[in-house]
């Protein structure tokens, strides 16, 4: 972020003064927010990434809720049957450690991924958790993590690599060819 403050802005503002300059004011509004919007955009899937979410065990129930509040997973712990910390790749990314499926007998295996969450809350869960098995690392592919655990839940995203890889590589194109009609 500091790069794109001492490098981004002056470049920015040198390239507004001369859209202004060319093309008069009225293309200022459109140049801001093309130029803005993928900065805005990252800056809050940054906040959401690292908003307080939170793992918390009350009254003898694990419960994960999102940065909205919103109940990801339940379960009782004395039907939690398995902790089992995984590594996880999905298609062409680099397979990533640090997650976790947990099991249970009453409701559908969880993956969750450890990088998204407070340290504390992991830490404390961890050692709230320590009677529940815990078994060795393991490498999946989406396709094993289904078979080794059916009806798991996975984002869309996991599931397709190829998918997201082209909705991503369109979106780009779209960008681009949106800034470059905007300076035609």
């Amino acid at each position: 972020m500091a790069m794109y403050g001492v490098i981004g802005v002056p470049a920015l503002c040198s390239l507004g003064a001369m859209t202004i300059g060319e093309f008069g004011v009225s293309w200022l509004l459109p140049f801001v927010v093309l130029i803005l919007l993928p900065v805005a955009t990252t800056l809050v899937m940054m906040a959401l990434r690292s908003s307080m979410a939170q793992i918390t065990v009350i009254d003898d129930e694990l419960r994960i809720d999102s940065s909205f509040g919103v109940n990801l997973y339940s379960a009782p712990l004395e039907f939690l049957t398995a902790l089992h910390p995984i590594t996880f790749g999905a298609g062409p990314f680099t397979p990533t450690p640090e997650r976790m499926v947990i099991v249970s007998q009453s409701t559908r295996p969880y993956v969750l991924d450890l990088r998204l969450w407070q340290a504390a809350d992991v830490e404390r869960l961890s050692r709230r958790l320590r009677d529940i098995p815990l078994t060795d690392a393991q490498s999946f592919s989406p396709k094993e993590l289904k078979r080794q655990y059916p009806h798991v839940r996975l984002p869309w995203w996991h599931v397709r690599p190829w998918a997201t890889i082209l909705l991503l590589t369109a979106s780009t194109v779209a960008y681009f060819a949106l800034v470059g009609l905007l300076f035609m």
